[in-house]
């Protein structure tokens, strides 16, 4: 960058690379880069590196982005949990049990999951499996079938597909 362009490579530069990296499974070379950087890395650059672990389920490497993201990041719970997801993934039991220790003893907790839907110029809230709202029946009936519809529609379009390319 430095010599073709003559632009001094920024945080946000080598954070781009490493979530493109990790996106592309060269989790590796990802890290390489983090390892590379003339500045400290930040938490957005260890988070894209957690994520892409996530995704691609790399433990060893999980473990290291999160480690920096709970120095950086102490008070997220959402970085424990992805590693403890990704713990979960690979059957690493005692790593989920462990970091929900860590959890407790730091008081540190997740709040549940909610969507908000406006219906009549009120706004209804609904966290995750939540059945106290009075229309909920109503709601999970709608979203069962809006589920189906999208599973047919997914079927038909898979159907027409293989039509199509058998021609």
């Amino acid at each position: 960058m430095k010599t073709d362009f003559h632009i001094i490579p920024k945080l946000e530069h080598y954070g781009c690379m490493v979530d493109l990296l990790g996106r592309a499974g060269q989790l590796r070379e990802a890290y390489q880069v983090i390892q590379s950087m003339p500045m400290k890395p930040d938490s957005v650059i260890w988070g894209a590196l957690l994520g892409a672990c996530s995704f691609h389920g790399n433990v060893e490497l999980a473990e290291i982005a999160a480690e920096s993201l709970f120095v950086l990041e102490p008070w997220n719970p959402g970085n424990y949990v992805i590693l403890s997801n990704i713990y979960a993934s690979a059957g690493q039991w005692d790593g989920v049990a462990k970091l929900r220790k860590v959890m407790k003893g730091s008081q540190i907790t997740k709040a549940a999951g909610h969507s908000f839907i406006e219906e009549g110029g009120q706004l209804h809230k609904f966290i995750v499996e939540d059945r106290s709202h009075p229309k909920s029946n109503e709601v999970f009936a709608l979203l069962d079938g809006v589920y189906e519809m999208i599973k047919f529609n997914r079927s038909a379009f898979k159907c027409h597909l293989d039509l199509y390319l058998s021609n």
